[in-house]
């Protein structure tokens, strides 16, 4: 592709004349620029693509995109005002701006968005729409076997090779979590969006956002790409949505259990097996029957409705869709065992999502809820205490263990925990080792007990240190009650 092509739309100084220079790959990391690649030095959190400029002009890139002069060797040079922003445009255009050819769906906000793009999705499926998922499990194109996820929302240039793959297999939708990371840092600019629904917002990744407004400015983000005729849709429930409304001239549809809205959930009956409500919406109103357990998960359906209602899906399509959804991985998800008691894996990692999950298996529990959770490394450590106070609140006893502890000290971690929990509980021990965590939940639980394994949910993998070691709850808890 010719670099005039990419560089369309984007203001831009080159070093040198570019009307003949072909360009066969583009990268912001220097160690997989290729000879006669484009190379986009972005400054990052942690590090600055500027300073590895000289590693990708050795590598053999024909073109190096910055933000400050610097030797680029026989690498053209190409100055813009900002690598990150120019950078979205070049992806977009250099995979031939795929989201043009694909209806977009974004889904925002703390909790739920993983369930909502799956409803969706099977909503989508049962009135035989082709339809790709982008988020936290995996990047899955229609029926192919889905990609295992990094984030929920890709990098640019992942995204934009994604949404090729979709459109070239000709999906008619993307479905995407669209995270507050992503939002920030515009990984998501240049795609227009049909609908974007807003879930809610609790404190979360204040570690990156420092402040809750700073998080919820950058969540508010996604109503910006919403293309002329697009709908913005909003969880009432959450008082942070008539805040956003304010500034949103797309048409608005609103959702809800407890706030008047312009889609609610009437006459609701949940169970351990599952909910049983019915969606009213204007005079209208139709019975829907889900598998997916709790409160929580009514409400992801309302807004899984108002984004299909939205995009004209007929009303037996999505009461089928809806129905037809067995369970989401990792999402309260039960374990099948031979044992006499329980086994649930939730990715619950916040105060919030821990309370909610809790409170469904409190309502459910015949006898004990013992949980086995603890807190991600190099994330926002304020929500540390806030979480082992959920877990004893609800819990019966904890066993407080690792997560992902990434590059810290585990124990630090879980000192962090104890900071909530000591002096007011004495439920609960302590195990660094996560699965011998596991097993002494399961050698603790007796008949009628349920075991709540908290906090990676689908995850198959545990990072300690910069490695990722394959650690999957499900099959700890499977292999050790066989």
């Amino acid at each position: 592709m010719k670099l005039k092509d990419i560089l369309q739309g984007i203001k831009f100084k080159p070093g040198a004349d570019i009307s003949d220079i072909t360009i066969n790959s583009i990268t912001t990391n220097s160690k997989s620029v290729r000879k006669g690649g484009l190379f986009i030095a972005l400054k990052g959190p942690s590090c600055d693509g500027h300073d590895f400029i000289e590693e990708a002009a050795q590598r053999g890139a024909a073109a190096i995109v910055t933000e400050t002069r610097a030797g680029t060797g026989d690498a053209i040079e190409i100055a813009v005002d900002g690598t990150r922003k120019a950078l979205a445009l070049m992806a977009a255009n250099f995979y031939g701006h795929p989201s043009r050819a694909l209806k977009i769906i974004g889904v925002t906000g703390t909790n739920g968005k993983t369930t909502i793009t799956y409803i969706v999705e099977s909503i989508l499926k049962a009135a035989g729409i082709n339809a790709g998922v982008i988020g936290t499990i995996e990047y899955r194109i229609g029926a192919a076997k889905g990609i295992e996820s990094n984030n929920a929302t890709p990098g640019v240039l992942e995204l934009q090779s994604i949404l090729r793959k979709m459109a070239d297999a000709r999906m008619a939708y993307a479905i995407m979590e669209a995270s507050s990371h992503g939002l920030d840092q515009d990984r998501m600019a240049g795609i227009a969006f049909d609908a974007a629904a807003f879930t809610n917002i609790t404190p979360e990744h204040l570690d990156y956002h420092k402040t809750i407004e700073q998080y919820l400015k950058a969540k508010s983000r996604i109503f910006g790409l919403l293309k002329e005729g697009g709908t913005a849709i909003l969880n009432a429930d959450d008082s942070a949505s008539s805040g956003m409304a304010a500034s949103i001239r797309n048409r608005i549809v609103t959702y809800g259990i407890k706030t008047r809205a312009s889609v609610m959930a009437k006459d609701i009956l949940t169970s351990i097996s599952g909910s049983r409500f019915k969606i009213v919406f204007g005079d209208d109103d139709i019975n829907i029957r889900t598998n997916l357990i709790g409160l929580h998960n009514v409400s992801n359906c309302l807004a899984a409705f108002a984004i299909t209602k939205s995009q004209g899906i007929g009303l037996k399509h999505i009461k089928d869709g809806i129905g037809r959804l067995e369970s989401v991985p990792g999402r309260l998800e039960s374990v099948t065992v031979r044992a006499p008691f329980q086994v649930f894996v939730d990715y619950a990692h916040t105060d919030d999502a821990l309370y909610n999950v809790l409170g469904i298996l409190r309502s459910a529990a015949k006898r004990r809820i013992i949980t086995v959770f603890g807190c991600g490394g190099n994330r926002d450590s304020a929500k540390r205490p806030r979480m082992g106070r959920a877990a004893c609140e609800l819990s019966d006893r904890v066993v407080i263990t690792s997560d992902n502890p990434r590059n810290e000290n585990p124990a630090g971690i879980i000192n962090d925990i104890l900071k909530g929990i000591e002096g007011r509980f004495s439920n609960f021990s302590i195990e660094e080792d996560r699965r011998k965590a596991i097993e002494s939940a399961m050698r603790m639980a007796k008949e009628d007990d349920i075991v709540l394994l908290a906090g990676k949910g689908h995850e198959q993998y545990q990072i300690i240190g910069d490695k990722r070691l394959p650690f999957d709850d499900r099959e700890v808890a499977r292999n050790f009650l066989r």
